[in-house]
């Protein structure tokens, strides 16, 4: 078997090179360019840029974390639609808690800003699933 070696690119030149994280496939091309220090930084900072480096919940721009929306010890995964950009205040209150039920009770709910959440969990839809045209089926 051969032995596949990384090559090195200097950090200015990466961040050139380097495709934004809009997909999982964009996510796979750079664990394998990069190291997965470097992709996972770039996977959160794509994140805080899509929510404008505001919390999802209450748009505070201090303090900008990143909260998973049903949390790993309730099996919310680490992946993007279960990621929001959010401020530690919100990130601590939160807690385990649902994220529904703990977002309805804050001072600062707004229907738009639930919306934007639910649209944000929904799973991308796949793209070009299959390489090659679909069979026609003729009947002789």
């Amino acid at each position: 078997m051969p032995v596949r070696r990384k090559t090195s690119i200097n950090n200015h030149k990466l961040q050139i090179l380097m495709v934004p994280l809009h997909s999982f496939k964009d996510y796979l091309f750079n664990l394998e360019t990069t190291s997965k220090a470097e992709a996972k930084r770039m996977w959160r900072r794509n994140i805080k840029e899509q929510w404008e480096h505001k919390c999802a919940y209450c748009e505070s721009e201090e303090n900008i974390t990143l909260d998973h929306i049903t949390p790993q010890c309730k099996g919310g995964l680490d992946i993007k639609t279960n990621v929001v950009a959010c401020c530690h205040s919100c990130n601590q209150s939160k807690g385990h808690e649902h994220w529904k039920l703990w977002y309805v009770q804050q001072d600062f709910y707004s229907e738009d800003k639930f919306n934007k959440i639910e649209e944000w969990m929904k799973p991308e839809a796949p793209e070009d699933l299959y390489s090659y045209r679909p069979r026609k089926n003729v009947a002789y």
